[in-house]
C-alpha cells in the first residue's frame, strides 16, 4: 500500500505550490515589442481570412436554410395561434 501511495502524494506535493492564488501581473511592453506583435498578427490574419472566408462560404448556405426554416417554423405557428382566436359564427 505504501508503493500506491508515494506516487500519489509526490503528485500532491509538487501540485500543492501551483494551487495557491495568482498575482496580478503586469507587463510592460516597449513600442518596438508592440510594433513586433502588431506585425505579426496582421501577417497571422491575411493567412487566416481567406481560409475564414472559405469556410464562411461553405457554411452558408445551409445556415441560410436552418434560419429559414426556423423563421417559417415561428410564422406557422403564430399564424395558427392567431387562427384559433377567430370565430366563425355559423
Amino acid at each position: 500500500m505504501s508503493n500506491r501511495l508515494l506516487p500519489l502524494l509526490l503528485l500532491v506535493l509538487f501540485l500543492a505550490p501551483a494551487c495557491k492564488k495568482q498575482e496580478n501581473v503586469r507587463i510592460k511592453l516597449t513600442s518596438r515589442e508592440r510594433e513586433l506583435i502588431d506585425t505579426i498578427y496582421t501577417e497571422r490574419i491575411k493567412v487566416l481570412r481567406p481560409k475564414w472566408d472559405s469556410m464562411c462560404t461553405a457554411s452558408h448556405d445551409s445556415l441560410l436554410q436552418i434560419a429559414l426554416d426556423s423563421i417559417i417554423r415561428v410564422r406557422r405557428v403564430e399564424e395558427a395561434r392567431l387562427r384559433s382566436r377567430i370565430v366563425i359564427p355559423q
